[in-house]
């Protein structure tokens, strides 16, 4: 498996924003994104605002150019876990760098790759490789010639996108 940037909110401020739902329409949204977390084993508290998750792609090609796919995977999911389970906002510094650290990639890496914005046009060519091939949020799936296969699913109704694709 390859971990790809996709950015699902490209234009959500530095400072973040809410959810684009009503006070009404959040309960039922995240306890239907809970029911699928549990039902594959993920732990998971939706935060109820977005966060700008520029520099955290960007951090995930500086990894995976310097450790290779694999701990770009796993940074990745440290990101998620920090973004999903810890309400952590992924567009500062002091969440993404320690995660960074955890890969053997210095703070000053991070710094001069996000400075030079080194990462960006291989970060633009991966979203936009994902919109020719239907991402339109994550997590999605895909395979050479095929569309991809979008959002958070029971593991049952993805077998049968699999097989029916």
């Amino acid at each position: 498996m390859r971990w790809l940037p996709f950015e699902i909110h490209p234009d959500t401020p530095p400072e973040g924003a809410p959810k684009p739902f009503s006070p009404e329409e959040w309960p039922p949204v995240r306890a239907r994104l809970e029911r699928l977390a549990q039902e594959v084993g993920l732990p998971i508290d939706p935060p109820q605002r977005n966060v700008n998750s520029r520099f955290a792609l960007e951090t995930a090609e500086l990894v995976r150019a310097q450790k290779g796919d694999g701990e770009a995977g796993a940074f990745c999911h440290g990101v998620s876990r920090a973004f999903f389970t810890e309400h952590a906002d992924i567009s500062k510094r002091e969440v993404i760098v320690p995660i960074a650290d955890r890969f053997g990639i210095s703070a000053s890496d991070v710094e001069t790759a996000w400075h030079e914005r080194r990462f960006s046009p291989t970060v633009d060519a991966f979203i936009e490789d994902g919109h020719k091939v239907g991402v339109t949020g994550v997590p999605a799936m895909g395979w050479p010639n095929r569309r991809a296969i979008v959002g958070m699913m029971p593991p049952t109704e993805l077998v049968l996108r699999l097989h029916n694709g």
